[in-house]
């Protein structure tokens, strides 16, 4: 895992400086390491540089020294080590011959099994890292090598026979990659706020001015992806499963390298006994992600996902050379009615002897640490949920470098109550009798979850409620930017999943489009905050491949979601998990604390500024806040997106912090 960016000019000199600003803004990505070369791409004539955080056993002259070698491209990258920690992992990367040179952010999970591939192929390996596998892969392959991977990657790779920049993303988007195009040149970066030191020596300056069509479709309806649009005019998101071509002075368009399959999937994958095949697939996939040189722990919420989890990494670790060991489990706790998850939480750190963290978050820092959240995000969020992210990564900070979590389960596999509305609509079309029967029973479960003695008319209106609940927020914009809102929210793109039923195709869209690169974006910024690897083990592309061919039947069984699973997991898990159905994400007790301790900073800060930019409503957050105090409706979501929001603008639209531009310093040529 690392902070990766670049610079290429298309006519004239790569701004080194540039590129040293930018790096230390993504300092926090990689503390391990600094690396840079400058590349002439006509002739392939390069030098590596080193920086103040360039180990000190790699020799190479600092990248402020000797101005005499100039290049019109510049590769970059901080590293955090995690596989091969010697010298020899150092990035930028080059193998015998120097004619490819790699900057690489991620992981390739099965880099061993590729290795020996290409070793029966002739090729020879110095380092014990993945990064010189993607060189050979690539090398060997071409384009192709992108198709054997199982990872999660962004990179870009200088192809120097072929004078062409090849920069791709792993297949669901797990690690970002942002670039900004220009007619005079090319800049890319894991974190946008790097981009704001590159995208003006390629002249294009307002590259990463904000949005306001963005902003405004956030603020009306929730959403943060809308790639290859982001909230900045003219910094590109890389989607995952694609890549771009960088060459003869021309960007091409993003080109897609992965999808969903349907009738690949169902070759591959036995769907006959859909319950082994999952425990198999998951089973590998943390098999390959407990690979590291660093140590590694999980997150643990007490739910299905991140259980599975930890059993299945607590078995593979059972039958290692070594015995195994205790993992470390970090975990979120809240005493507070509704939220707290403790019981299952201690339930699963007894049954597999981990070695437990666990941190309750408090209010008091909210509106510091949530200012601090939305720097590192580039963008405005959505959820209380990440301020709880956060300090669990923190928590983790200093007793891991790896972190595995369990995104991506409930997309999959249909974790959510609202995804059943889904299938019952599709189920009605297709079989009646049973769509009657499966509606009766999931009516009736429903109505025992929240209070059997509730009247008719009550349930019902807690049913909408419940499925309803944190999703699209109040309108808060004025007539012009909610009509701009609702003309970006029509252009974003589509994807539909060919074939395959009406459940697998809302999955799909959640996955691809809605829920999932949310999720993945929070998630690697929160970890990298605090230099920790994020890894998803359910959303490893094989894994995703199998979910979406599974019929939505298995998944869903009146109100039972996740059917399938919960019967594979019998006798992994304790019983009390597998049958929870109570699962709360990462809980925050946000709601209660804006009615308590959090009540007048708050309402000071959405009055003071908020109110005060000419696209919101003040009567309709004035209602927000009024309804939310009297306990008529919770409306934190929309009280959350308004302080982010707010927190995002002002941070976009200010100077980038200050950057002393070091000393320079010429080396005297030798003999002189």
């Amino acid at each position: 895992m690392c902070g990766i960016l670049g610079l290429y000019r298309f006519a004239g000199t790569a701004d080194r400086f540039a590129v040293l600003h930018a790096a230390d803004l993504m300092r926090h990505r990689g503390p391990d390491g600094e690396g840079y070369v400058l590349i002439r791409t006509a002739s392939g004539e390069y030098d590596e540089r080193s920086g103040e955080d360039t180990p000190a056993d790699i020799h190479f002259p600092r990248m402020e020294s000797d101005l005499t070698f100039s290049a019109d491209l510049i590769l970059a990258q901080r590293r955090l080590a995690i596989i091969d920690l010697s010298p020899k992992g150092h990035e930028p990367m080059t193998i015998a011959g120097e004619q490819y040179w790699l900057t690489f952010n991620g992981e390739i999970y099965n880099y061993l099994e590729i290795r020996d591939e290409l070793r029966a192929l002739g090729c020879t390996f110095r380092t014990e890292c993945d990064a010189e596998v993607i060189i050979q892969a690539y090398a060997t392959w071409g384009v192709e090598c992108l198709g054997r991977f199982i990872g999660m990657f962004a990179f870009a790779l200088w192809d120097q026979p072929n004078q062409r920049l090849f920069c791709a993303r792993d297949h669901l988007g797990i690690k970002p990659f942002y670039y900004v195009p220009s007619r005079d040149g090319f800049a890319f970066a894991s974190e946008i706020k790097a981009l704001r030191a590159l995208a003006p020596v390629i002249n294009a300056p307002n590259a990463t001015d904000p949005d306001m069509d963005q902003l405004y479709w956030f603020l009306r309806f929730g959403g943060i992806y809308n790639a290859p649009l982001t909230f900045y005019t003219g910094v590109k998101e890389l989607p995952g499963g694609h890549y771009v071509m960088v060459e003869d002075g021309k960007i091409s368009e993003p080109v897609r390298w992965w999808d969903i399959d349907l009738e690949r999937a169902h070759a591959t994958y036995n769907y006959a006994d859909p319950q082994g095949e999952f425990l198999r697939l998951m089973r590998d996939s943390i098999k390959l992600q407990l690979r590291s040189d660093v140590p590694v722990g999980t997150c643990l919420s007490g739910g299905l996902d991140s259980s599975t989890i930890v059993a299945l990494s607590t078995e593979q670790l059972a039958g290692t050379s070594s015995g195994g060991g205790s993992m470390n489990s970090f975990s979120s706790v809240f005493p507070v009615k509704g939220l707290d998850e403790t019981r299952y939480v201690e339930l699963i750190e007894r049954e597999f002897h981990t070695l437990a963290h666990r941190v309750t978050p408090m209010p008091n820092d909210f509106m510091r640490r949530i200012e601090r959240i939305t720097w590192h995000q580039d963008i405005p969020t959505a959820s209380a949920s990440l301020y709880t992210q956060h300090h669990v990564m923190e928590l983790a900070h200093g007793n891991v470098t790896v972190l595995l979590d369990g995104q991506g389960g409930d997309e999959l596999f249909a974790g959510y109550l609202n995804y059943v509305v889904y299938y019952l609509s599709d189920l009605r079309r297709r079989d009646p009798a049973r769509w009657l029967k499966e509606q009766t029973e999931f009516v009736l479960g429903l109505r025992s979850r929240f209070n059997a003695s509730l009247n008719l008319r009550e349930f019902a209106n807690r049913i909408v409620q419940y499925l309803k609940s944190g999703r699209t927020p109040v309108n808060v914009l004025v007539p012009d930017a909610a009509s701009r809102a609702a003309d970006r929210a029509q252009s974003l793109p589509q994807r539909e999943l060919k074939s395959g039923d009406a459940l697998n195709g809302f999955l799909y869209k959640a996955l691809l489009r809605d829920s999932i690169p949310a999720l993945l974006h929070y998630e690697d910024r929160n970890s990298m905050a605090y230099a920790i690897e994020a890894r998803v083990p359910f959303l490893d592309h094989r894994m995703v491949e199998f979910a979406l061919g599974v019929p939505a039947e298995q998944k869903i069984r009146g109100i039972e979601t996740k059917w399938f699973v919960r019967q594979a997991l019998k006798g992994v898990l304790p019983d009390a998990v597998i049958n929870r159905k109570d699962k709360l994400g990462y809980p925050t007790p946000f709601a209660q604390w804006l009615r308590g301790s959090l009540k007048n900073e708050v309402q000071a800060f959405l009055f003071d500024r908020v109110t005060k930019r000419d696209w919101i409503d003040r009567r309709a957050v004035e209602g927000i806040w009024a309804a939310h105090q009297a306990e008529s409706s919770n409306l934190n979501t929309s009280i959350y997106t308004l302080i982010t929001s707010e927190l995002w603008y002002d941070a976009a639209t200010q100077p980038l912090p200050a950057w002393s531009q070091p000393a320079v310093t010429i080396t005297p040529a030798p003999g002189s």
